[in-house]
């Protein structure tokens, strides 16, 4: 039973790659919003952006982490079996899966609500850029756990 249970390197490093993920995911998709702002020909002040990317990061990480940590849970639990099946470049193996992770997310989102949730998701730049930190995610979960493992 014990083989089943994730390690303590393990649920750090999925604590460590939700931290990015949600951080790093707010910062991307409110600089997305308020960008398209900025086209409409909106005055938006550096300190104004500061303040309302501190306000989502803040806001957003309860819906945020719940809704892309499911999808990345999953996604590196299967890179965990990959990783050890094909036993080289696990790095790439899990950033891939954290790429993964958001992509699905984010289209199951749009399939299950017939809208865009998050708005930076709406046009492919957003798109991809939300997946990358899915893929940057997916990179600090390995990183840490391959610290953490290393170190016991």
């Amino acid at each position: 039973m014990g083989k089943f249970l994730p390690t303590k390197a393990q649920w750090l490093g999925f604590l460590a790659g939700l931290l990015v993920l949600n951080i790093i995911g707010a910062v991307v998709s409110t600089q997305y919003n308020l960008g398209h702002l900025l086209a409409l020909g909106v005055d938006i002040s550096f300190g104004t952006r500061l303040s309302t990317t501190f306000h989502d990061i803040y806001k957003m990480q309860p819906l945020f982490g719940v809704i892309f940590g499911v999808g990345f849970s999953i996604a590196m639990v299967v890179a965990t079996v990959i990783a050890k099946w094909v036993k080289i470049l696990p790095n790439l193996v899990f950033a891939i899966a954290g790429f993964a992770s958001m992509l699905v997310t984010l289209v199951s989102l749009t399939a299950a609500f017939q809208i865009t949730a998050i708005g930076a998701a709406r046009e492919w730049d957003g798109f991809i850029s939300l997946c990358l930190v899915g893929a940057l995610a997916g990179y600090a979960y390995c990183a840490v756990c391959a610290r953490l493992t290393a170190k016991a």
